[in-house]
């Protein structure tokens, strides 16, 4: 039973570290943030959302109404929490580890701050629930792109 046995995983110690940071940040931004609660409340309450066309006889779900306390509070979570996968980035750097780890930490970054900019266009009105919708999906596509990319390069040290 020697070539049957499964090598043992290491815990990833920067993962759970990353996780408790996020719990950690979550709780900070909700009490520091006034009326976040009512905002949050109120978003996801069924009497604030419409169907509207989005292109061509398409509809989507979209608010009735602005809520910009709630977006900037996860802009600033999303900045804070994509400057800390830098931190995390570096320590995996340092630590040696695979490139997969590597690589989803870069698009950690990438999804993170990128998203970031879209709600932060989102609250100041720039962008509506739709470009806010098309950000997300940018978001998501470019942080597969650069992950993969990563993970296929060869880096010698």
């Amino acid at each position: 039973m020697h070539g049957c046995e499964k090598p043992i995983k290491k815990a990833d110690w920067l993962g759970l570290l990353t996780f408790g940071f996020f719990l950690l940040f979550f709780g900070i931004i909700w009490i520091a943030t006034p009326n976040l609660k009512e905002q949050v409340k109120s978003f996801f309450t069924l009497e604030n959302w419409q169907l509207t066309e989005a292109a061509g006889k398409i509809v989507f779900p979209e608010p009735k109404h602005n809520y910009p306390i709630l977006y900037t509070a996860a802009m600033q979570f999303c900045l804070i929490f994509g400057v800390f996968h830098v931190f995390i980035l570096a320590l995996r750097i340092f630590f040696h580890e695979p490139m997969d780890k590597i690589g989803g930490t870069v698009s950690g970054i990438v999804f993170w701050l990128s998203i970031s900019f879209f709600f932060n266009i989102l609250a100041n009105k720039t962008i509506g629930w739709f470009g806010f919708l098309a950000g997300l999906i940018i978001s998501v596509g470019l942080s597969i792109i650069i992950s993969n990319i990563i993970k296929l390069v060869k880096f010698n040290p």
